[in-house]
């Protein structure tokens, strides 16, 4: 838990190094609690970043943003200000609130309508985008007021304000994000107080906008991207509300029609993905089957026939989806049939025979989608069907199936241990003990077999592959005496490291063993601090699992001191396994 007492210990040293700086130098200005527990500040670093903090009981800090491009947990402007406000809250500084301080709430209580009046109109003068604001805040209380060319207005001002000659680089996509981050908030806010006119007005105007603008972007951050999902998510929550009238989605459906014929929801992201969703939903609700099933036409028409392409995959499934819903089962089976290519549609095939109990079908189908996988050279693809084979030999309760699949996908480029243990459930203990020591067998003639084949071309011994393909087996079986064998043959500390929570409480003497010239080599290649770190770290942690080798770990810490006593960076990280020695405490 982070709290104003304790980040200090959970924040980065070298941030809080930055942060304490800025703090120190009276970087942090217009520190002010805007709301109970809610403080907000600004920084001047190489720009004025705007900070905000939540408080909670006990001084938790539960939430905390800052507008600067740190792409980071916590940066050093977020830290200056949480010193700043330890020291506020703790009534340590001068600048703490005292009894004379002015009180915002009173002193608008003490202001006039004309008063009032007079500010408004020489601020809103001056500034349109406060007009903009003001107009917006107090639209019910005018119908002449257009809302939805204010929230234009408000949004393109927002985005020229973060722009440098009409282009949004990496770095103010943060700040930009964050002010857009706040209109969709007030769109939640309107949604909640079931304005559902207003919210969709806010939504349109913010969605046309932001896309516009990515494709002027640097938005290899992802904010954007970011923004654009949560204002096509506060139109599904719109859209699918129960209050809105029947006009309002009508408006809703017509605009999301028009927007889609937009490539840019497509070309820079699954935006357009996202709204067909909302879309269709709406096209069922309203009875629009006409117009999502000529929109989807239109799309799949775009592709050559019978080239493969997702997109034409995609926009066939969803008609296929569509047509379900609506209850045309003449066409759908038509369409699955000119279709079984494409494998979502082949896999509703599956699941509707799997359903009916129709098994052989099921096979039947997979066979086929296999057969085209393979043709199409596919290979993830293929396993996805031998998948769905495995799923209806469980099924179908077919033993030989599933150890065959089973064995295959625990040994299928890397090792898998669910579907080893499901291999190794399909038999008696006594079968298992000869089937495992037949695998293992087998292997190791492999192995061997593969190395004399290729002994030429091959840096590394069959010892290695024996050891990355055996080591998980033998884990598994508990078979700690062969695990060791080949760990000992092992000279790389990394390598031997991996096994280390496995054979340490069976062989801790002869890991040891192995591990004394092991880190003496990794001292001897180790060219950096974080490498020397690393080494001293490692050491650290053989001794407090194995105390037993203490004393000879601590000897190769000197050693590697005194070979290199021209690296003190070395020197310093060693001694903090030297330190060890005198039975004192790791720093």
């Amino acid at each position: 838990m982070l709290t104003l007492k304790n980040f200090e210990l959970q924040v980065s040293s070298t941030i809080i190094q930055r942060g304490r700086q800025y703090f120190e130098d009276g970087a942090v200005i217009d520190l002010e609690e805007t709301d109970n527990n809610y403080w907000q500040a600004e920084v001047a670093g190489t720009s004025t970043y705007s900070i905000e903090i939540k408080l909670g009981n006990k001084n938790k800090i539960e939430d905390y943003s800052c507008d600067c491009p740190y792409d980071g947990d916590t940066c050093k402007h977020v830290v200056a200000v949480l010193f700043l406000l330890k020291e506020e809250l703790s009534g340590k500084i001068a600048r703490a609130k005292n009894a004379n301080q002015p009180d915002f709430k009173k002193l608008l209580q003490k202001i006039n309508v004309e008063e009032y009046q007079e500010f408004i109109l020489a601020h809103a003068t001056k500034d349109k985008n406060f007009k903009s604001v003001f107009e917006l805040w107090f639209a019910h209380k005018d119908e002449r007021i257009d809302t939805a060319k204010k929230y234009t207005d408000l949004i393109k001002i927002i985005i020229r304000k973060h722009a440098s000659e009409g282009f949004i680089d990496y770095r103010a996509t943060y700040s930009l994000t964050n002010e857009i981050k706040k209109l969709v908030a007030k769109g939640d806010a309107l949604l909640a107080k079931k304005n559902f006119r207003e919210a969709f007005t806010l939504t349109r105007a913010v969605l046309k906008q932001v896309t516009e603008l990515i494709e002027y972007s640097d938005d290899s951050n992802g904010n954007i991207g970011d923004a654009i999902f949560s204002i096509i998510q506060l139109i599904e929550n719109i859209s699918l509300a129960k209050e809105p009238t029947i006009e309002l989605k009508e408006q809703i459906f017509s605009f999301l029609q028009t927007e889609l014929s937009n490539q840019l929801y497509f070309d820079y992201g699954d935006f357009g993905y996202e709204m067909i969703t909302v879309y269709q939903s709406l096209a069922e609700l309203l009875k629009k089957e006409k117009e999502f099933l000529q929109y989807v036409d239109t799309q799949i028409a775009k592709y050559i026939a019978g080239k493969r392409d997702f997109r034409k995959d995609y926009f066939l499934v969803r008609k296929i989806e569509f047509l379900k819903a609506i209850g045309k089962e003449g066409e759908i089976r038509k369409l699955i049939q000119q279709n079984l290519d494409v494998v979502e549609i082949r896999k509703g095939e599956v699941e509707s025979a799997i359903n009916k109990k129709d098994f052989l079908m099921a096979k039947k189908l997979i066979a086929g989608g296999i057969k085209i996988a393979e043709k199409e050279k596919h290979p993830g693809i293929v396993s996805d069907w031998e998948e769905e084979l495995l799923r209806v030999a469980i099924i179908e309760k077919d033993k030989e199936t599933i150890r065959f699949y089973t064995k295959r996908f625990a040994f299928d480029r890397w090792f898998n241990r669910d579907y080893y243990i499901q291999w190794k459930k399909t038999f008696t203990n006594t079968e298992w003990r000869t089937v495992i020591e037949k695998y293992i067998e087998d292997k190791i003639t492999e192995i061997n077999k593969q190395h004399q084949n290729n002994k030429s071309k091959l840096w590394y011994s069959p010892d290695a592959l024996s050891l990355d393909a055996l080591a998980p087996i033998y884990i598994e079986e508990k078979y700690w005496d062969r695990l060791l064998i080949l760990v000992c043959k092992e000279t790389e500390l990394d390598r031997i490291l991996q096994y280390h929570d496995h054979l340490s409480k069976h062989y801790p003497t002869e890991l040891v063993d192995l591990y004394i010239p092991a880190f003496e080599r990794k001292g001897d290649i180790a060219g950096n601090r974080v490498e020397y770190a690393n080494l001293a770290g490692k050491m650290k942690r053989v001794i407090k699992s194995i105390p037993a080798g203490k004393e000879k770990i601590i000897g190769v810490a000197k050693m590697l001191s005194m070979k290199y006593p021209r690296r003190p960076a070395m020197i310093q990280e060693l001694n903090k396994v030297i330190i060890l020695e005198k039975g004192k405490s790791e720093q």
